[in-house]
């Protein structure tokens, strides 16, 4: 039976997102290292990490961590810098027992030297991750197809798929390809799912000007359901019955990565259709 989590910050309000989540009945969370905001020049604030996993440690979840988005592991400009925060990310990660981490994919470059230095430094926190699954994540920038090449070229048992199915159906849209084919290829990799719920219309501003593009706003994209919306299952167009029904049978954690703090009046039933698309994995 797939374990059902719920995203969160994890940051000063992370008590108040656990005890939600526990209410509701999610059995695992995933912790955005954006929200802890424990992470200064590469490095883990000592005190914060010990007050955070402090917290962390009252609960029983099984816990996966999501990384930075400032992490760039093809920057070849900065590799020091952005090494060091991959590294202290999967210390985090060991500190609070999680299970997975998320790396995502992004773009693929067109230069050959920026995609070996995205393998070479997966293979290195690969070495160091031990049994932390490394889970490449689709972004809807990307076909998920480069995805699963990749991650069938790095070759180790703890670097698979998150597969991210709001990304893949926005990805779907504007690059024009079949989505449950798609998912249905790359079902061998696959080991941690994210699910949220989008209108498949792509906001062209992700690739074009991402620091403008993440200054907008719900009043910005929700009136017109553009881009990466992460509504709660259930409130956009995916074919959501349909993806679960390809994917019947995994045993991992489905993540539902909405955006609650925007939707907590209806929470309870948000939660309910999540668990219910969840149970359809057991056939």
């Amino acid at each position: 039976m797939a374990r059902l989590g719920l995203s969160i910050r994890g940051g000063e309000r992370r008590e108040e997102e656990l005890a939600l989540a526990h209410r509701l009945g999610y059995d695992a969370v995933e912790i955005s290292m954006d929200g802890t905001g424990i992470v200064f020049g590469g490095r883990l604030h000592a005190g914060m990490l010990r007050e955070a996993l402090r917290e962390f440690s009252r609960h029983e979840f099984s816990y996966s961590v999501h990384s930075p988005s400032s992490l760039d592991l093809r920057d070849r400009a900065n590799r020091d810098i952005q090494l060091a925060l991959a590294q202290a990310t999967l210390r985090f990660c060991r500190e609070v027992g999680a299970r997975v981490l998320v790396i995502h994919f992004e773009q693929q470059s067109p230069v050959p030297a920026d995609e070996q230095a995205f393998v070479d430094a997966v293979l290195r926190l690969s070495d160091e991750a031990g049994d932390v699954l490394l889970g490449i994540e689709n972004i809807e920038v990307e076909r998920l197809r480069p995805v699963v090449e990749c991650v069938r070229r790095i070759g180790r048992p703890n670097v698979a798929m998150t597969l991210d199915v709001g990304h893949a159906h926005l990805a779907a849209a504007h690059f024009g390809f079949d989505v449950f084919a798609a998912i249905e290829a790359a079902l061998p990799q696959i080991r941690h799912v994210h699910v949220n719920d989008n209108f498949g219309r792509y906001d062209p501003l992700r690739l074009e000007n991402f620091t403008l593009y993440r200054t907008q706003t719900p009043a910005d994209t929700f009136p017109l359901g553009k881009g990466d919306l992460h509504l709660p299952v259930g409130w956009g167009t995916i074919p959501l019955e349909r993806v679960f029904g390809i994917l019947r049978g995994y045993r991992g954690t489905v993540v539902h990565e909405y955006r609650y703090p925007l939707f907590l009046s209806s929470a309870e039933a948000d939660y309910a259709r999540a668990r219910r698309l969840a149970g359809l994995l057991d056939g």
